[in-house]
């Protein structure tokens, strides 16, 4: 209970009163503190957007890189064996498209004489394929000997 003791006191009381009052009305935000607050979550979204398609993107890469390096794996080593073989009469092909993944993966080896006798060979293999926005590109190197028998 206030007391209140002339007119000082009165005219105090009213103004706490009137504080109290307008506190009552004013506990709501601002339509500037709402729009800043959007904006900040907006960002905070679009950046955790982003970052899930990178995620995905990469994971999508690499299965596919998971899938095309034991193929190219085995097509270098058939290659590297035609070439021990039977050298240079060997009848190796140069490059086509192989569906791995759900996707068309282009390839293409080549095969060069280290040599003039034609026993050294130097064999490539390139495999490409589509990433996003980009080419995605994969490659192999070994080498031959041919064994005259």
């Amino acid at each position: 209970m206030m007391l209140l003791i002339g007119n000082k006191g009165f005219l105090r009381s009213k103004i706490l009163n009137c504080r109290k009052a307008k506190s009552r009305f004013l506990k709501g935000f601002t339509l500037l503190e709402v729009m800043i607050t959007t904006a900040v979550l907006a960002l905070g979204a679009a950046l955790i957007y982003q970052s899930f398609f990178i995620a995905v993107e990469s994971f999508n890469y690499y299965s596919t890189l998971l899938k095309v390096t034991p193929w190219m794996d085995e097509k270098i080593w058939q290659a590297q064996n035609e070439l021990k073989l039977l050298g240079s009469g060997a009848a190796i092909s140069s490059g086509g498209q192989v569906n791995i993944n759900n996707k068309d993966i282009s390839w293409g080896l080549t095969y060069n004489g280290l040599d003039q006798s034609g026993t050294f060979y130097n064999v490539d293999l390139v495999a490409s394929w589509p990433q996003g926005i980009r080419q995605a590109k994969l490659s192999r190197s070994v080498y031959a000997i041919y064994t005259k028998k």
